[in-house]
């Protein structure tokens, strides 16, 4: 829903979940003395809900995403609720795995399964080695990733969600061998105009174990590395983890 189907992602259900980081990134901000203005970078920023929430707050917030039509989701909500630009907040378009910032950071966080989009771990290995270089010397990255029981559980099927002016179904399928995970949305959706658009567009995740993903942030120089399992759904039982939420260092 990155390209085609920017206009969608802001479903409930997203929302909820960025509320629910949002409370877990101010918790590690808060431990760590991590106060506005300070400079943080929102990477994979998506449409931008944290990083304009963290604005809100007072921090110096760049998001950086791959996607243009994210991105400009993303703007249309800033100015929204920025018009007067008074908020330190920018958007940027780069990839993840390479991109660059002119001065170091004291926070990157990589949220809503972003690094499960990348395609294998010679991927994850290079975007853990870009952080750091956006990062002050003991500055923290904080990221989410989907857990094994994730994929096998609702990767697998089909469903369907109507909105005012649409009806969006997902077809999804995960195979444990290669821990690949692929999703086709296609949507029916009525135009201002009254015409019937139908598009359609598929996303890929990749999972990756927590053995490798602490032994690719060891080797990007990070330290202090801590991840716990939560699940971000409320009808689900608390001890089946849809998600792990890392915090780590750099040296």
């Amino acid at each position: 829903m990155y390209y085609e189907l920017a206009h969608l992602y802001d479903w409930p259900g997203s929302l909820d979940f960025a509320a629910q980081i949002l409370a877990r990134v101010r918790k590690v901000c808060k431990s760590e003395d991590i106060a506005p203005p300070a400079r943080m970078i929102d990477l994979a920023c998506g449409t931008g809900t944290l990083a304009l929430a963290l604005a809100q707050e007072g921090y110096d917030v760049q998001g950086i995403d791959l996607s243009v039509n994210m991105l400009a989701q993303a703007r249309r909500k800033q100015a929204e609720a920025d018009p007067a630009h008074a908020l330190k907040l920018i958007f940027r378009e780069a990839d993840m795995r390479y991109f660059q910032t002119e001065e170091p950071v004291d926070l990157v966080i990589c949220h809503y399964d972003s690094l499960n989009h990348l395609s294998n771990e010679t991927e994850l290995r290079a975007t853990f080695l870009q952080v750091p270089q956006a990062l002050k010397p003991g500055g923290l990255f904080l990221f989410d990733l989907n857990t094994l029981e994730n994929f096998r559980t609702f990767w697998n099927g089909s469903d369907t969600d109507e909105g005012p002016n649409y009806r969006l179904k997902t077809v999804s399928r995960f195979d444990e061998t290669s821990g690949r995970a692929a999703v086709t949305f296609s949507v029916d959706e009525y135009t201002d105009e009254g015409e019937l658009l139908h598009r359609s567009e598929e996303v890929c995740e990749q999972y990756f174990n927590e053995m490798a993903v602490e032994k690719y942030l060891m080797a990007a120089d990070f330290h202090d590395i801590q991840f716990e399992a939560f699940n971000p759904v409320g009808d689900i039982p608390a001890d089946f983890p849809l998600k792990t939420f890392w915090r780590c260092r750099r040296r």
